[in-house]
């Protein structure tokens, strides 16, 4: 069973996950690409070519798995044959993505609408020998606005020799929010002619080991906002090593000189810092031991770099790893 960590647009772009696998690398078998949209005449956007490019991704031991979007046939088989030419053996297909803007054109998880169109589109891809080349995922959720939705998707899946299928079990109409339907993932994961992955809901160490007693055959856990919020729950899980705010600042120091590689910009390195900031700052508390919420607040509507800076020296100077994690 291997941990991942899930794609989170706009975060995990290559240089968030170099300085990750830098100092947080241990436990982490593989990062997945924010998606790569594929376009109809047979080219991945410029911007998302950068999550591919091996200049990018030469940081030692850093598994790389992209992930693409596209609800066509021919383009999925175009991005496998060129991932394929880029030296990836693992490509995976976003079937989840909640976003209003990607789901009104079918494509993440608004390919759950119609499962016969699913039919349709891999009964095309899987004839093609690109598949038996490359190991080819898929990660969905469970439908649209039902759970049981799935009940009709899980038998298309089955059709076909997927890799792996990985679930978040939500609805698109949840997003992020609300509680994952385990009783229809635990349907899935009995019924699945192929190996099945989870995601979802993993904040802590006993969040994975619930998983692992419930579902001991899962081929993967890939966790998302949980290694976000916590850098080093990977390592936790494996060695039970916990983070310490030494290391924080060593992650974040090395985060925002990565960015200089992509961001040009201070006042645009700030922003992209602020919003690790969101997720990060979960884990502190004041040294007293109260809440450390006015302090990220302050990192968080900084105005400028200098304000930036004052306030992160002062979360370094005053805050301490809450004592509850």
């Amino acid at each position: 069973m291997r941990t991942t960590f899930a794609p989170m647009e706009g975060i995990t772009i290559y240089c968030y996950r170099n300085a990750h696998h830098k100092i947080f690398g241990e436990g982490i078998d593989y990062y997945y690409t924010p998606f790569l949209s594929v376009y109809k005449h047979h080219a991945i956007k410029k911007r998302d070519m950068r999550e591919i490019l091996k200049e990018n991704n030469l940081e030692k031991g850093v598994k790389i798995i992209p992930q693409i979007m596209t609800n066509k046939a021919d383009e999925i088989i175009w991005a496998l044959r060129e991932l394929k030419s880029l030296g990836y053996d693992e490509i995976n297909l976003n079937m989840g993505c909640p976003v209003g803007t990607v789901v009104s054109k079918d494509k993440g998880s608004g390919m759950l609408r119609e499962p016969d169109r699913l039919y349709e589109i891999f009964s095309e891809v899987f004839e093609d020998e690109i598949t038996e080349q490359v190991k080819f995922t898929v990660k969905t959720r469970l439908g649209l606005s039902d759970p049981h939705e799935f009940e009709n998707i899980l038998p298309v899946l089955n059709k076909f020799p997927f890799d792996e299928v990985i679930i978040h079990p939500r609805v698109r109409t949840q997003m992020y929010k609300g509680t994952p339907d385990m009783e229809v993932f635990r349907w899935a994961y009995e019924n699945s002619k192929n190996p099945v992955g989870y995601n979802g809901n993993i904040f802590t160490v006993d969040d994975y080991k619930k998983i692992v007693e419930e579902f001991p055959d899962l081929e993967e856990i890939m966790i998302g906002r949980g290694l976000v919020s916590n850098p080093a729950l990977a390592r936790e899980i494996l060695t039970g090593k916990e983070i310490n705010i030494e290391e924080i600042k060593e992650f974040m120091d090395e985060l925002q000189v990565r960015y200089k590689d992509e961001i040009f910009s201070d006042d645009s390195i700030m922003h992209k810092m602020k919003e690790i900031w969101f997720y990060v700052g979960n884990l502190l508390e004041k040294k007293d031991g109260t809440e450390a919420d006015t302090y990220i607040h302050k990192i968080r509507t900084s105005k400028n770099v200098s304000e930036y800076r004052n306030a992160v020296r002062t979360v370094y100077k005053e805050c301490r790893i809450k004592n509850s994690l």
